[in-house]
């Protein structure tokens, strides 16, 4: 039977608003386009918090049990606690074949970190006179860090927090889903500035019609309409030049510029961009 939460969260009352931030986060993350899961993949939007205060009895180690991840906020509060490390370590006896991640939410790494995750290696250092000694090295777990100074860098970890919790969670390549995402955004942030363009565009070309319009008016209609058509020129070159190295937003933006050139040319207007364009409007 699959476990009924993807995720637990175990966060002390300390970490309460970080632990519920980043279990919505999670919730709302979707995956990259392309992105193949096992048959027995956890449902990683499922989520449960826990409070790690209270003795391992039965109810916790259902919860535990019924978790496919843990992840474990750390902060100065965490790093002694008896019950955190009873959480710790019947999920590791009880269910080796799942994860654990620890997520550094406050305090420094030395001052955060359980034992749990603290691993102790002797090392042998030869010095200059050929002499072997040797050390016992202390290595920290590489971790999740959601520690921020200000609300938007907070939201900034927190976006790229998820991405590598989720990762690891589902047993994916962190680097892998990183880019993906990172292409996802991309193509989200071009289709809204081709989208910003298109805008631009028919304003320019409606902004252009009434200077046209009202053009034996006087200089400043005229002069209103020489900067409109400066304004389309210009984001008919500007725009492509922007995202020259994204394929997929450039065939957004010839779409566009291309229904904004017809525009223009419907309100009769075509040749005077052509004039532009070849430098009358300079």
């Amino acid at each position: 039977m699959a476990p009924a939460y993807g995720i637990l969260i175990i966060a002390v009352p300390g970490d309460a608003h970080t632990a519920s931030g980043l279990a919505e986060s999670i919730r709302r993350y979707r995956l990259p386009r392309g992105v193949a899961l096992g048959a027995d993949a956890p449902d990683y939007r499922r989520i449960a918090t826990e409070s790690g205060q209270t003795p391992l009895d039965d109810a916790v180690r259902e919860l535990l049990d019924q978790s496919a991840a843990l992840v474990l906020l750390c902060s100065p509060e965490v790093k002694d606690s008896q019950p955190i490390l009873d959480r710790l370590n019947y999920y590791k006896n009880a269910h080796p074949d799942r994860d654990i991640t620890p997520v550094l939410s406050r305090g420094e790494p030395a001052d955060s970190f359980p034992p749990f995750f603290i691993e102790k290696r002797e090392a042998e250092y030869i010095l200059p006179d050929m002499s072997v000694i040797r050390r016992t090295e202390t290595i920290e777990p590489i971790a999740a860090d959601l520690r921020a100074d200000n609300p938007r860098r907070w939201r900034e970890v927190l976006r790229y927090e998820t991405v590598r919790i989720t990762a690891s969670v589902l047993g994916l390549h962190p680097d892998d889903l990183e880019q993906r995402h990172l292409a996802r955004r991309k193509r989200a942030v071009a289709t809204a500035l081709v989208l910003v363009g298109a805008v631009s565009l028919t304003a320019a070309a409606l902004f252009l019609r009434l200077g046209f319009i009202a053009k034996s008016e006087g200089d400043v209609a005229a002069e209103q309409t020489r900067l409109s058509v400066a304004i389309a020129r210009r984001t008919m070159e500007e725009l492509p030049a922007s995202f020259a190295g994204e394929p997929e937003a450039l065939a957004y933006i010839d779409e566009a510029i291309e229904e904004a050139r017809q525009s223009l040319d419907e309100l009769g207007l075509g040749d005077m961009l052509a004039e532009t364009e070849n430098g009358g409007g300079q």
